[in-house]
């Protein structure tokens, strides 16, 4: 019974602490404890808004909130209770409108936050709030044991414009003061710099904006139009959005439209002795995002989901282009088995172009040229009859067999696509290969295929000067239709003049860049199951302790690995790669190593070197990590080079990495023993003048911890050789 009334105490004291962080939209409860102790300024403030809270959590909870709407009602009683305290001295009929407040703001956040999400796509924000304030206000009015506060008008520190830009992040709090706003403002600074350009550029675009329609300064006191603007920029330039330059415009906009709102909507209730609250901010932000996440250009900046801060939400997108490419691009497999050379690439000539631009042909070449002899005979080209094979998941939507093969040189205009397979994908679109050899098709309209299986050998059928293979990716079956962008995903490629080929887990190739598919294989440094852990002894400049990771499942039902030391990230393991990412949680120079060594690792033991993005957080290096927090983004990421090789002697893995902070120089280098069962037995990493070394001990699939002899003792073969 303790326990679980500790867990509650804990979950509540969490969520509580994130709703105080949320109205300056903090994605992080850690925050909130600073936040609630400035409300705390004023003792009766800061207990009233509290009430609210508690009450708004316990309300939503009642409703049926889940764990990420909690905080939201959280927020929107918190805003309550301030507003409140703010306008009426305290007393119980105060204490009573802020249980009432912070009651209907949590009901009315699962109510209104479940229609907001269904009908728009978009959170509630601060919408029930604004509609219990204005609720309240009218109220108060007949309520005659309430009295309002004395107005009293907030110091000077700086005397000038920067007061009412501090008074702007006060005012969120209900607290429009500058000395408040700069310690809200100084905590923001420590969580994301970027927030405070974004707040910066928003404030002073509404600022212009507003004196060039000549808005007269009383209207302006009257209306919170800073703070709003504020709020508008930070949500659809910063929490909602990667960092861009476009993303960036449109929190400018968004910032211009929630003052434009503040003005206007204040005139209008001005008759009702009533405030637009946050209303101006809730719906300049809903119009700016609802156009943009429905424009397919602009819906990849954004990340409304997972909303997290500008620069986690940056990390998350330069580790996802280094490892996946272009955004929005789909991964197919190779349509064929063994090496085969790019004929002719995106965006080429003739048929790749315009609306067909996203289409890339493949030839088999040897010594430079794609056939024998003189090339006059289909049968002279070394990819000619060769099997094609299908590159995705998917349903056959249409297909033509019965076209001839034209002699080389004499391509067909009559049906440019030739012999050709349709295959529909999850999303409605479709895979379609083409120039296939008459009668070779061996798959029929309804039959289900998988990426390696067979659907037709190459022929040269259609318009096609010579033998090939003709992929693309477009919006509907019928061939000719409009083509969107892929990628190959897990390939071995090598590049004109390149001898050994690399690893790409994803790539568009070039034009005469020769690849092949990697295949599934079985390189994975830790094995994602549930519970399962690897215990690790450190050894640190000649110290030793122990260490281990640990394999769990988050409420969203994601891998993530734990360290015993409280570090964690997000790990997923496919047939094609090992990745982690989100590293968060505790400082844990252990786990930060272990990714540095075994963070992106790809399955195909085909393998051999790749290249990789790492975040400069990562290293082993006060200087580094100062640098990559203070010169974001120039100096947020590493280069990584990695190299792969099997060690007979330890019957394992051998695979080191190099990582470079490109404007520091600093480096960083590591090396890790991968064991086809256990995983990662043992890594060594050095960095400048310190080495660290983890040696696996024992791991733990949900049983009793076991000693492992075979995993010591292809640990002490690796430091042996």
């Amino acid at each position: 019974m303790l326990t679980r009334l500790r867990q509650h105490a804990l979950q509540v004291f969490k969520e509580v602490l994130l709703g105080y962080a949320w109205v300056s939209l903090a994605p992080s409860w850690k925050p909130g404890a600073l936040l609630a102790l400035i409300t705390f300024i004023d003792p009766a403030t800061g207990a009233v808004g509290l009430l609210g809270a508690l009450c708004a959590w316990y309300a939503g909870h009642l409703a049926g909130a889940e764990a990420g709407e909690r905080p939201v009602c959280v927020f929107n009683g918190l805003l309550s209770g301030l507003f409140v305290a703010h306008v009426w001295t305290a007393g119980v009929s105060v204490l009573a409108l802020g249980v009432m407040g912070g009651v209907l703001c949590g009901w009315l956040t699962v109510v209104l936050g479940r229609l907001s999400w269904s009908l728009i796509g978009l959170p509630i924000l601060s919408l029930p709030f604004a509609l219990v304030a204005m609720l309240t206000a009218a109220a108060g009015g007949s309520l005659s044991t309430l009295h309002f506060n004395p107005y009293v008008a907030p110091p000077d520190l700086f005397a000038n414009q920067a007061d009412k830009f501090l008074s702007a992040f006060g005012t969120l709090y209900f607290m429009p003061n500058p000395f408040v706003g700069l310690l809200i403002l100084a905590l923001i600074l420590v969580l994301s710099r970027y927030y405070f350009v974004i707040a910066l550029l928003g404030y002073a675009a509404a600022l212009l904006w507003l004196r060039l329609l000549g808005a007269a300064p009383e209207h302006l006191a009257s209306t919170a139009w800073d703070s709003n603007a504020i709020l508008a920029a930070l949500l659809v330039g910063g929490l909602f959005a990667r960092p861009s330059l476009l993303t960036a415009a449109l929190a400018t906009l968004a910032a211009v439209i929630a003052a434009w709102l503040a003005l206007t909507l204040g005139r209008m209730l001005d008759a009702s002795h009533l405030l637009p609250f946050s209303a101006p901010f809730i719906l300049a932000s809903w119009l700016v995002l609802y156009a943009a996440v429905h424009n397919k250009r602009m819906a990849g900046s954004f990340n409304i989901p997972a909303a997290d801060f500008p620069e986690r939400s940056h990390e998350r997108a330069q580790i996802s282009r280094a490892r996946l490419g272009t955004p929005g691009s789909i991964p197919v497999a190779p349509p064929f088995s063994g090496a085969w050379t790019v004929s002719r690439g995106f965006s080429g000539s003739d048929t790749h172009s315009g609306q067909r631009q996203y289409a890339l042909d493949f030839t088999v070449s040897r010594d430079g040229k794609s056939f024998a002899y003189a090339g006059q005979r289909l049968e002279d080209f070394y990819c000619y009859d060769q099997p094609v094979l299908s590159p995705v998941y998917g349903e056959v939507c249409r297909v033509v067999n019965d076209l001839p093969d034209m002699q080389p040189g004499a391509a067909s205009d009559d049906a440019s696509w030739g012999n050709c397979v349709a295959i529909r994908i999850h999303d409605g679109k479709v895979a379609l290969l083409a120039h296939l050899k008459p009668g070779s098709v061996a798959v029929v309209p309804g039959t289900w295929v998988k990426p390696g299986d067979i659907i037709g050998h190459c022929g040269n059928s259609g318009h096609s000067p010579q033998p090939h293979i003709h992929l693309q990716l477009q919006t509907g079956a019928e061939p000719g239709a409009t083509t969107v962008p892929f990628h190959l995903s897990s390939v071995l490629i090598s590049d004109t003049g390149e001898k050994a080929p690399r690893y790409e887990l994803a790539v568009a190739p070039q034009e005469s860049a020769t690849l092949a598919g990697a295949g599934a294989g079985d390189v994975r440094p830790f094995h994602l199951l549930a519970g399962h852990s690897l215990r690790y002894t450190v050894t640190h400049n000649g110290k030793l302790a122990d260490w281990t990771l640990r394999c769990e499942a988050d409420a969203q039902g994601r891998l993530a690995l734990v360290s015993s030391a409280g570090g964690r990230c997000l790990a997923e393991s496919t047939w094609a790669v090992f990745s982690c990412y989100d590293r968060d949680g505790a400082a844990d120079p252990c786990l930060d190593l272990w990714l540095l060594a075994c963070g992106y690792t790809p399955a195909s033991a085909q393998a051999e070197r790749w290249q990789d993005s790492t975040p400069a957080r990562l290293l082993p290096h006060a200087g580094a990590k100062w640098l990559a927090a203070l010169a974001w983004p120039a100096a947020s990421f590493a280069r990584s080079s990695y190299r792969r090789q099997w060690d007979g002697a330890a019957q394992a893995w051998r695979q080191t990495v190099h990582h470079r902070q490109k404007m520091s120089g600093i480096e960083a280098d590591a090396e890790a023993l991968i064991d086809p069962v256990l995983g990662c037995t043992h890594i060594t990493a050095t960095v400048g003048g310190s080495r660290y070394t983890l040696q696996a001990a024992s791991p733990d699939i949900g049983t009793p911890a076991r000693e492992v002899t075979p995993g010591v003792v292809q640990s002490q073969k690796f430091q042996e050789t």
